[in-house]
């Protein structure tokens, strides 16, 4: 899968603006069970908006986490949430 282009992020940040986060990231962090319904989340919706409970030093560590065993992409995000979109299989 490649990466959206600069284009495509921007539309989907665009879209991911009116999004609710669907998911919830505590501080214990990426758990299976998260990686779970995070990645039927992405199923679903392809666009999902993620809440982080944790410090913002350890949000880069999760979000990469998050891209590689789902195979999606943080197409941005403000404060402690982040949008991820994975392209329908």
């Amino acid at each position: 899968m490649t990466a959206p282009t600069s284009k495509e992020k921007a539309t989907l940040r665009n879209t991911a603006q009116k999004l609710k986060p669907a998911i919830h990231i505590g501080k214990k962090g990426v758990t299976p069970a998260l990686l779970a319904e995070f990645s039927k989340a992405l199923k679903l919706d392809q666009l999902v908006k993620v809440a982080f409970k944790a410090s913002r030093d350890e949000i880069p560590s999760f979000v990469g986490e998050l891209e590689s065993k789902t195979d999606s992409y943080c197409v941005g995000g403000v404060g402690k949430r982040r949008s991820f979109y994975k392209v329908k299989e």
